[in-house]
């Protein structure tokens, strides 16, 4: 279903919308995000850029509360640093940042509730499952990602589900990159206490792209959650299982799986993790997760697998190690920092060679006004062998602000 088909339907639907209901002011918003990036990896030359994306939109919130219509526009533009590689200028011979300049429609979408009960989405919208894992609107590079779809969630108590039927992944940057899809996706979870609540999903999820056929698939699986305390430290945990195989355009047979699964200890300001996550693959195809990203959950250098694409053939192993520190602040200026290390060892799911470490260290500050500033950093060190991927080291220096 193409951009001009969603133009229509979502025109139909706020034709259906009383005309008296949007006489109310509408209700702006926006965010804007300074960053500089600069990248240094073997073989290639160094990439730098500094650029600046900006979101701004309008909410209509109607004298009919049932209805709320919204719209968001995504600019992104280069500030100073033209060395680098991106989707709009390759440049192969330095290493790359893809932020290039763009200017698109990143949210459009029309909300019908019925009732407390029931709620209907229509449009380009944001999507987000059980920790962005397998479904999710990733955020990472100045482009995030929209999905064009229509979602049904009813919520009673403890219990939620959600149905969304899927046709477009709009991955930017611009409108150049967006993928056709025809997807089914159920998720439902309860609530049980603060420390259990389980989740249970089934994706079917078809991209008849060229080239994608074989990211198509049938994804399946639970996730369990909870945080509770033991005298004065706080212990959370996260464990997700799923199974996946071949259908839709999928041109190879494939049966893989994921284990994600981790602990999280906190006293005062201080938190320790424990990460373990198991990304199978049978020397052919991968896990894959095409509707949602993988920054931040395979190192942050993205070295082995982002932007949605798969983890290595022969799969991923990852052990990770976080440990930071944060407490807010009773100032005027500052409200809130957080400062940490996380540290991963790699390795091949099927043939268990080693790929290397990764440290990958964050300093967070949040100020008054809903203004932050986050530097971070991550070096990745791979073993000398052909089958692992580059050394990369990655800086960024981000500032925001939301209104």
């Amino acid at each position: 279903m193409t951009s001009n088909k969603l133009c229509l339907l979502l025109g139909a639907g706020v034709a259906l919308v009383p005309q008296a209901a949007f006489a109310q002011s509408a209700e702006v918003f926006g965010e804007f995000r300074a960053r500089y990036e600069t990248v240094e990896q073997t073989g290639k030359l160094d990439a730098d850029s500094l650029t600046l994306r900006s979101r701004i939109g309008v909410r209509f919130k109607p004298a009919d509360d049932r209805f709320t219509f919204l719209a968001e526009a995504e600019n992104n533009i280069t500030l100073s640093g033209d060395d680098r590689n991106t989707s709009f200028d390759p440049r192969p011979q330095f290493a790359t940042i893809n932020d290039p300049d763009f200017t698109e429609l990143n949210r459009a979408q029309l909300t019908f509730a019925p009732n407390d009960a029931l709620t209907f989405t229509l449009g380009r919208q944001y999507l987000g499952f059980d920790g962005n894992r397998i479904i999710g609107s990733p955020g990472w590079r100045q482009d995030k990602n929209s999905h064009d779809a229509v979602m049904a969630t009813y919520e009673n108590g403890a219990f939620e589900a959600s149905y969304v039927y899927h046709w477009q992944l709009n991955k930017g940057p611009d409108t150049n990159f967006d993928w056709e899809t025809d997807a089914h996706l159920f998720n439902a979870s309860f609530e049980a206490s603060d420390a259990f609540k389980i989740a249970g999903f089934v994706y079917l999820i078809d991209i008849p792209e060229a080239g994608r056929e074989n990211l198509s698939n049938t994804t399946y699986g639970a996730r369990v959650t909870g945080s509770t305390d033991l005298g004065e430290i706080g212990v959370s945990y996260d464990l997700m299982v799923a199974a996946q195989n071949d259908s839709g355009s999928a041109t190879t047979s494939f049966d893989n799986t994921l284990v994600d699964s981790g602990v999280a200890f906190a006293y005062g300001g201080a938190r320790f993790a424990l990460g373990y996550d198991v990304v199978s693959g049978d020397g052919n195809v991968a896990f894959a997760n095409p509707l949602a990203s993988n920054h931040g959950t395979a190192g942050w250098a993205d070295v082995f697998h982002g932007g949605g694409r798969a983890a290595p053939a022969d799969g991923l192993e990852d052990f990770n190690v976080e440990v930071s520190y944060g407490a807010s602040v009773e100032s005027s200026a500052i409200e809130s920092w957080r400062a940490g290390l996380i540290w991963r060892d790699f390795s091949s799911e099927n043939t268990s060679n080693d790929l290397g470490e990764e440290l990958d260290a964050f300093v967070n500050v949040n100020f008054a006004n809903n203004v932050s500033l986050s530097v971070q950093m991550a070096d990745y060190d791979g073993p000398d062998a052909s089958y692992a991927p580059a050394d990369k080291t990655k800086f960024w220096v981000m500032l925001g602000y939301k209104f």
